[in-house]
């Protein structure tokens, strides 16, 4: 608000009138002021701001203003348009602030009109009409007129530099970061190979390594990532590429789909796999197109497809009798309430999606009868079938 200052309401040497608009608010940076319910002017020089109440004015000159923003409106809030301001002038009159520490306005539309004033104020900030006249900036201080052709800077210039500065700063950080990254990538594969000698160790002294530390040590090997990731440009042909990414897939994945219970779904092997691969990602063909090949490979993972279409990967002769079995065994303890996909859910501790296929495998072995109704779809253990066993 220091950069508004005290005039009458009459119009200087070549000022013209552009547009004006009612029931405007003056803001200092974000805070309301008690300036409120105005007529805003704008002229070819300067922003006229006046209640109907006050017979003199408040004043901007246009060439304070670097840099306009329209702020959209809520709803209970008014669509504003944010006005970045440069340094008041030395001579500049007394105004209703001696100092500020915001270094933008805020006018307030309540009304509307916020978009075509925004327009004429964008023009008349280009065309810089001040610039032509020889009179001074603030006439009702009787500064006498100067001889010949001034220019007054607004700021726009300034603007043009900082941006410039800005983006030689930007291309500077780029670059330190892809070094920093080039520096993190090197230390990863030697934090890999130190890790595959720690784990030869381990696999030579079994006896005296528990089962836990080498589980938490192989999920520690897993979060590192995959030091030599199978790319396309390796392979001169898709299918020999798929063929090795089905290999790298199965090596990475196999123990947390068997810690897992024997199942993954594709989604979740998608994720992982480009976790562990870091910069290298895979798309979602890659894989599915990997997953296929596994089973003609002999890997110990392969793709299952559930009558439903769900897909996921899980280990070679896993045992499906056994699952729908535990399944079946899990569903007698909800014989009262019923069991939903999420209730197996956290029984099992399974995803939502691969406990319904579960659900849904022990329904079709006839293990499991269902139920349907307003609060969703429930199974319950299929007491005919045991009556008639």
């Amino acid at each position: 608000m220091d950069r508004w200052y005290w005039c009458d309401s009459s119009l200087t040497f070549g000022e013209v009138v552009i547009t004006s608009v009612k029931s405007i608010r003056l803001y200092d940076g974000d805070k309301k002021t008690g300036y409120d319910d105005g007529h805003l002017t704008l002229t070819n020089q300067r922003l006229l701001w006046r209640h109907e109440s006050q017979s003199s004015s408040l004043g901007l000159h246009l060439s304070l203003v670097v840099l306009i923003e329209e702020e959209a409106g809520g709803f209970t809030s008014s669509p504003k348009l944010i006005l970045h301001l440069t340094v008041r002038s030395p001579n500049q009159p007394s105004g209703p602030v001696a100092s500020s520490s915001s270094s933008h306005i805020k006018l307030s539309f309540r009304h509307g009109g916020i978009t075509s004033f925004h327009q004429a104020l964008q023009k008349a900030l280009a065309d810089q009409e001040w610039t032509k006249l020889t009179m001074p900036a603030y006439p009702n201080q009787g500064v006498k007129p100067t001889a010949g052709k001034k220019t007054i800077h607004t700021g726009i210039l300034g603007i043009e530099r900082a941006i410039q500065a800005k983006q030689e700063e930007t291309s500077q950080n780029i670059s330190h970061a892809f070094e920093d990254l080039k520096n993190l990538m090197d230390l990863a594969k030697d934090m890999v190979a130190i890790s595959k000698n720690i784990s030869s160790k381990i696999k030579e002294r079994s006896g005296e390594v528990s089962a836990d530390d080498t589980t938490q040590f192989r999920s520690y090997l897993l979060s590192l990532g995959i030091d030599d990731p199978v790319t396309r440009d390796t392979y001169g042909s898709a299918t020999q590429y798929h063929q090795n990414l089905a290999r790298e897939i199965a090596q990475a994945l196999e123990v947390p789909v068997r810690e897992s219970g024997g199942v993954m779904l594709l989604s979740e092997v998608y994720c992982r796999i480009n976790r562990a691969r870091g910069l290298q990602l895979l798309s979602p063909e890659d894989v599915m197109n990997a997953c296929q090949v596994m089973k003609q490979l002999g890997l110990p993972l392969n793709l299952h497809v559930f009558e439903s279409g769900v897909q996921v990967v899980q280990t070679v002769g896993l045992d499906q009798e056994k699952v729908v079995n535990d399944t079946s065994d899990a569903l007698k303890h909800y014989k009262a309430t019923g069991m939903s996909a999420g209730d197996l859910a956290r029984e099992c501790g399974v995803p939502l999606l691969l406990a319904r296929e579960r659900l849904l495998q022990a329904e079709r072995c006839a293990l499991a009868v269902r139920d349907e109704s307003s609060e969703g779809l429930r199974f319950y253990p299929n007491l005919f079938f045991s009556h008639v066993q």
